[in-house]
């Protein structure tokens, strides 16, 4: 039998690595980058105990407290990560599209660029409003 095939049966069964274990198996990475130039001794120690806690996550056999524990971590950072692709949507349409605000309920929305005075529906609330764009 190879070495494959007996590590797969080994974690058959078994957790693995999910967006959690990268987070903090990154997370440990960066802290031991971080003390090649600042040189304190707990910043090896605790990427250390970040290390030791995602494998602890990847061989563990309570599938549910993992999974669980990683949709909480999910939960928690999508605020952010929609913030992000946001931004980065409105950055690569800026040429494309102004984005304006609705002026009574505040909703945000995108209208192309270059069509001189626009009337504006909002989609929201049903205000109609004149825009330059």
């Amino acid at each position: 039998m190879k070495i494959k095939d007996k590590f797969r049966q080994f974690m058959v069964g078994r957790y693995g690595q999910d967006q959690l274990g990268r987070f903090i198996t990154s997370l440990a990475l960066v802290l031991l980058i971080i003390n090649l130039f600042i040189k304190k001794a707990s910043l090896p120690t605790v990427a250390l105990v970040l290390i030791i806690y995602s494998y602890y996550r990847i061989f563990s056999r309570d599938i549910n407290a993992r999974y669980r524990e990683n949709q909480k971590f999910l939960d928690s950072v999508e605020p952010l990560r929609r913030k992000v692709f946001t931004s980065k949507t409105r950055y690569d349409n800026r040429k494309t599209y102004k984005y304006i605000k609705c002026p009574s309920c505040k909703l945000k929305m995108k209208v192309p660029r270059g069509k001189g005075k626009i009337r504006v529906t909002c989609k929201s609330c049903g205000n109609k409003f004149i825009i330059n764009s």
